[in-house]
């Protein structure tokens, strides 16, 4: 007799599946790398070649195989200049995603580790750019529930 088949359930993405994932920042980086370059390919601004660029040991930077000009992922993104960990940032948006009510500075705080002020700077620039009516801000595709990016309690 034959063993029935098992219907797949719906996953949905854990607590642990981000950390599986996002293991430190390194991760995040390259996360980030392959959404701003997907197939890993991009024109070197000095030599203008394209090619794949390397990572470059203790910076958020990649350099380029040819001329060893150095790339930043980072560059023009919230992550910055922002003293945050990576990780701690993703933590914080998924976070964002994966609650159906509003999230607090305080629950960031005591889930993160981070100061009060860290936590509720970084809840305000996230939702700044959820709010964003730029189109280029939210890419690739944000999905949302019918929770409130905007903070406020009604």
């Amino acid at each position: 007799m034959k063993p029935r088949p098992r219907i797949a359930k719906k996953r949905f993405y854990s607590v642990a599946d981000f950390n599986r994932e996002f293991a430190n920042d390194d991760a995040c980086l390259e996360y980030i790398k392959e959404q701003r370059w997907p197939n890993g390919v991009t024109k070197c601004e000095k030599c203008s070649i394209e090619r794949k660029h390397h990572r470059v040991t203790g910076r958020t930077a990649y350099a380029c195989d040819h001329c060893g000009n150095h790339i930043y992922p980072l560059t023009g993104s919230v992550f910055a200049k922002s003293a945050t960990s990576l990780k701690t940032w993703f933590y914080v948006i998924y976070l964002m995603g994966s609650t159906s009510s509003s999230l607090s500075a305080k629950r960031i705080q005591r889930e993160t580790g981070v100061t009060y002020k860290t936590a509720w700077r970084t809840l305000r620039q996230i939702r700044r750019l959820l709010t964003s009516e730029d189109p280029q801000v939210v890419q690739p595709t944000t999905e949302m529930d019918n929770g409130d990016a905007s903070g406020l309690r009604e």
